[in-house]
């Protein structure tokens, strides 16, 4: 076996294959020396025959969504309710095992077809994590995460905190936030939609800012119970899976609790950014 050693999210991953890969440009800021010591090892494993599906699964488009022994095992299929290539198993150590047909390997002799499949908010929630439809920046050393759903701006107010106010753009479409030692830090991830910015780096979390559009600039800041009804869309949850629901829930209403949380009306020009500047007093 040939071992690949990533950070993601400050998670020290080890990647065990049975054959050289190609490491995808997403995955290259990710990529380092050995860990001394592991939080997750993902094993990539040809086999002859697959297990069968359970009678109490979900089909979420070409993927079958199962549980063993209560382990997660997610079966990767090239049409809705065809047979599966690859079955994708979490074990509750945070460990990830993939199990492929041998005709179907060339679909993991890079990183991009591996990590795509790993399930990257399950691996989060077992590490106090969640995984937020954002773009992320870093500002003098802290993280601000615009989120909001697609189209609403979250990559142009990023792009003027960085033309305008020298920010960093960490992720240009996923943020990943865990809890760290009663603290919640922002990291970048692989994962960043057709923004093609993904960093690894990792800051603070000093506020989320909830995106909508107006004639005019207007921030105010949200409760807890407000803010869920905003951010809980643009998290990644499995709403088919009650445990990860129950689980998540929990985390994303701590996050709230702990974490400023804004709704930021506005135009998108300078002005915009300016007044969340100063309304966070950074």
């Amino acid at each position: 076996m040939k071992n690949y050693y990533f950070t993601l999210a400050g998670l020290r991953t080890v990647l065990c294959v049975p054959f050289e890969i190609s490491i995808s440009e997403s995955m290259q800021p990710f990529l380092c020396a050995s860990h001394q010591e592991t939080d997750c090892t993902i094993i990539l494993l040809p086999c002859a025959q697959l297990p069968s599906f359970s009678n109490d699964g979900v089909w979420r488009g070409l993927e079958y969504y199962d549980c063993h022994q209560g382990n997660l095992r997610t079966f990767h299929c090239n049409a809705p309710r065809a047979a599966a290539f690859a079955v994708t198993e979490h074990f509750e150590n945070g460990n990830i095992e993939i199990r492929v047909l041998p005709d179907y390997l060339s679909y993991f002799t890079g990183t991009a077809g591996i990590f795509n499949r790993i399930g990257m908010e399950t691996l989060l929630l077992q590490h106090q994590g969640l995984l937020l439809h954002a773009s992320l920046i870093n500002y003098k050393g802290k993280a601000i995460a615009f989120a909001g759903p697609s189209g609403i701006g979250k990559s142009t107010q990023a792009d003027i905190w960085h033309t305008f106010l020298g920010a960093d753009i960490i992720n240009g479409d996923r943020a990943a936030l865990r809890k760290e030692r009663d603290h919640w830090y922002a990291y970048g991830c692989p994962y960043a939609g057709t923004s093609g910015i993904y960093k690894n780096d990792r800051e603070p979390l000093a506020a989320i800012i909830v995106l909508g559009q107006a004639e005019g600039n207007r921030l105010c800041q949200l409760t807890a119970g407000e803010a869920f009804r905003y951010l809980y869309p643009e998290f990644s949850v499995h709403h088919w899976q009650k445990d990860f629901v129950a689980k998540a829930t929990d985390l994303c209403l701590q996050l709230l609790a702990e974490t400023p949380i804004y709704l930021l009306e506005c135009r998108p020009d300078e002005s915009a950014a300016t007044l969340v500047k100063k309304g966070l007093s950074l």
